[in-house]
């Protein structure tokens, strides 16, 4: 009988997790100066407090009291629970909320015209009011003795966790339609997911508490090689010796001559050892795709071939053609789905159906009337903030039509980083043209700075890969469920009110190190576009098109033709920025996948990921090192460890 995974002692340390998480990867942006502990899926903010917490201390105590220790599927449960109270923290949705709630009474002045261009439009529920100073204090801090005025934060606070609640709970019932068609009919590898497994299998009469890969010589020589150089570089935070280039300061900027883009040259190690674990086809167009992106934007700018001035498109026309390519990409995934969905419908309607559900964390009947819920009540909250009806069509289609398509590339990829060159709600002001909407329309649209970045896309993309993972517990998914909700309630609480006593408590948030959604620069798009009519223009609409027609063509040739090298992933993900700064680790991790197929076949292939593994625990513990000599010794002044 395999042993139940939601027991109390699981529960408790999963939600601990997700609490730790948020402490960590907030107190280092804001006190000591971190910027990526959570900007990837997959990253330092999660992995610290896992393996140093929960991971090595278990093998430890597994060690001297067997009996004790978790169960291979407990740990993979806590796994889930932390993966998705990771899914808050700053890049993935703290900061740009909270920065939509209290900026604007702070940051307004007659200079800027906030007050008369847009305040009569923002509706007082969705941002805090400076009754009392409750705005101007968070900024600059509060005295010893004056009470934290939590009473002006409720409102707002509520309401926004009501729309990301109906927002979540469309995104979780989506990927539950979906799941079934990627891992059983389209077989996608979810390469992400692949970590936790190795980390957390069992091999019933292996009585070590070491996980197999662990005790491999591959993976001590990856742990220990770079774990030295880690520390190695942190030695050099005092001392001026030559340091090993992985760290984020170690990079330069390759030119392709003048008017072409520069190619940065870095390494990370989460980006190289995870990309070892994608597809060869997928790596390699990746970073063609790169170079072409290059060449063609630096092309077009020599022959003056650019947008009007008045685009509302940020990057140009190459940024424009990969948004096509994106957008045919998601028809396509929705195309060969057809079939499946069109079972879902006969399923959930009662209907003669081979369509089982019993393996899915919640019934399709379930899924649709949840997900139907919270959709109708994320249009009726945008439309309560001032947007018409069919602007919020338009901003929801783009929405879901970005965050399901990235959402299949990482089911596919593993991409540990992915952005798109635009946000949903820039887009459809872009569609529609800001001089065709009224102000309350755009004021509305300026909100969706909260929820519309494509960082993490928290809504699908981590919950679909703890739905694939929830097949691995063999047990009924509904547990799974109700405790990842619970999760990420606590999780948003626990980074609103940490926010709120850091800017309170600790000399206020004008003085945070790091705020990555601070500052007035979300909130100065809206008079941008209430004074500057902006659309869309025709060599934006013939590259858009362009770029649809790219992607159907490469998807058309990889059916054709069985020896087409190219993926349409690569296109679609070319023009984010944190994939063009991952170019590098992309590459090498290609360049020594193909020399391992060609010299060793699968074997040597299967042989290295030990090394792989190996190397990025080394790294997340040398990490762990760096942050705390940066927290002891260099507040403020942190030496990142890695950057996308």
């Amino acid at each position: 009988m395999t042993p139940p995974f939601a027991t109390p002692r699981a529960v408790a340390i999963g939600l601990l997790l997700a609490v730790t998480e948020n402490v960590f990867s907030l107190y280092g942006s804001y006190r000591i100066g971190y910027n990526h502990l959570t900007f990837g899926h997959f990253d330092l903010g999660f992995l610290i407090p896992f393996l140093l917490g929960i991971f090595g201390p278990n093998i430890l105590l597994k060690t001297i009291r067997p009996a004790y220790g978790l169960s291979g599927s407990e740990l993979l449960f806590i796994f889930c629970l932390g993966w998705i109270g990771f899914m808050v923290p700053t890049w993935g949705m703290s900061n740009y909320f909270i920065n939509m709630i209290v900026v604007p009474h702070y940051f307004a002045t007659p200079e800027n015209q906030w007050g008369a261009l847009f305040f009569q439009y923002l509706p007082e529920w969705a941002v805090v009011q400076d009754t009392g100073g409750a705005v101007r204090s968070y900024y600059i801090g509060l005295a010893p003795e004056a009470p934290i005025p939590w009473g002006a934060w409720v409102v707002p606070v509520f309401w926004w966790l009501t729309f990301f609640a109906g927002l979540l709970s469309v995104g979780v019932c989506t990927v539950t339609l979906f799941r079934k068609q990627w891992v059983e009919h389209e077989r996608l590898s979810y390469p992400l997911a692949q970590i936790p497994v190795l980390l957390t299998e069992t091999v019933p009469g292996d009585v070590s508490p070491w996980p197999a890969f662990m005790r491999t010589r591959a993976f001590r020589i990856g742990f220990i090689v770079t774990l030295l150089a880690m520390c190695w570089n942190v030695g050099s935070y005092w001392f001026r010796w030559p340091t090993v280039p992985i760290n984020a300061q170690n990079g330069f900027e390759l030119g392709f001559g003048r008017a072409f883009p520069t190619q940065v040259i870095r390494m990370n190690l989460i980006s190289f050892t995870l990309s070892f674990f994608i597809n060869v086809d997928v790596l390699f167009s990746i970073w063609v795709f790169q170079l072409l992106n290059t060449l063609e934007q630096g092309t077009l700018n020599r022959i003056g071939i650019t947008a009007a001035s008045g685009t509302a498109i940020p990057g140009g026309l190459v940024a424009v053609q990969f948004i096509g390519g994106m957008i045919a990409f998601a028809c396509w995934m929705l195309w060969t789905a057809r079939r499946h969905l069109g079972e879902v419908w006969r399923h959930v309607g009662g209907k003669t159906s081979s369509l089982r559900d019993e393996d899915e964390w919640i019934s399709y009947r379930t899924a649709m009337i949840v997900g139907g819920a919270g959709l109708l009540y994320v249009i009726g909250w945008l439309h309560a903030a001032g947007m018409s009806l069919p602007v919020v069509l338009a901003l929801l289609a783009f929405l879901f039509t970005f965050y399901l398509a990235l959402c299949r590339v990482l089911a596919e990829t593993g991409l540990v980083m992915v952005d798109l060159p635009i946000n949903a709600h820039e887009f459809t002001i872009a569609m529609a043209g800001s001089g065709a909407l009224s102000p309350q329309n755009l004021t509305a649209l300026g909100l969706g700075s909260a929820f519309a970045r494509n960082w993490k896309t928290f809504p699908m993309i981590i919950p679909s890969h703890v739905a694939r993972l929830r097949g691995l517990l063999e047990q009924n998914g509904r547990a799974l469920f109700f405790w990842c909700a619970i999760t990420f309630g606590v999780s948003v609480l626990t980074a609103v009110v940490f926010t709120m006593y850091c800017g309170y408590r600790t000399g206020g948030a004008a003085s945070f190190y790091v705020d990555i959604a601070g500052g007035s620069g979300f909130y100065d798009l809206i008079p941008t576009w209430m004074k500057n009519s902006t659309r869309i223009t025709a060599p934006e609409i013939i590259f858009l098109l362009s770029g649809g027609a790219i992607t159907t063509g490469i998807m058309a040739a990889r059916y054709v033709f069985p020896w087409w090298p190219l993926s349409p992933i690569g296109f679609v993900v070319a023009a984010g920025g944190s994939v063009r700064s991952a170019f590098f680790p992309i590459l090498l991790a290609w360049l020594l996948k193909i020399i391992l197929l060609r010299v060793g076949g699968v074997r040597l292939y299967r042989d290295a990921q030990p090394l792989m593994l190996g190397i990025l625990l080394g790294h997340v513990v040398g990490a762990a090192v760096a942050i705390l000599v940066d927290f002891l010794y260099f507040p403020g002044s942190a030496h990142e460890v890695h950057t996308f």
